[in-house]
């Protein structure tokens, strides 16, 4: 998608409006950061996980927040890790 808005920048500016045209090189970094951030809300999930292995040590998908010491330090444990505090 950006490729294809920053390639009408230069090449087809008609169907631009007339301030994009006028300064392109706003418009190309207008064009760059919205679609950066478009595409960052649209693939959010908030899915931090923890695994040995492949044993899940914590998931904030289950939990629904981010884990703590004592959630990190109780999940390692029963995977067998201990941790020198």
């Amino acid at each position: 998608m950006q490729i294809m808005m920053m390639a009408m920048l230069f090449l087809n500016d008609k169907m631009l409006p007339e301030s994009m045209r006028e300064n392109k090189m706003a418009a190309v970094f207008g064009v760059f950061l919205g679609s950066n951030m478009l595409a960052s809300a649209l693939t959010k999930t908030n899915a931090f996980e923890i695994y040995v292995g492949k044993k899940l040590i914590y998931s904030q998908l289950q939990q629904g927040r981010t884990p703590n010491r004592e959630d990190l330090i109780r999940g390692f444990a029963s995977a067998g890790v201990n941790l020198a505090m």
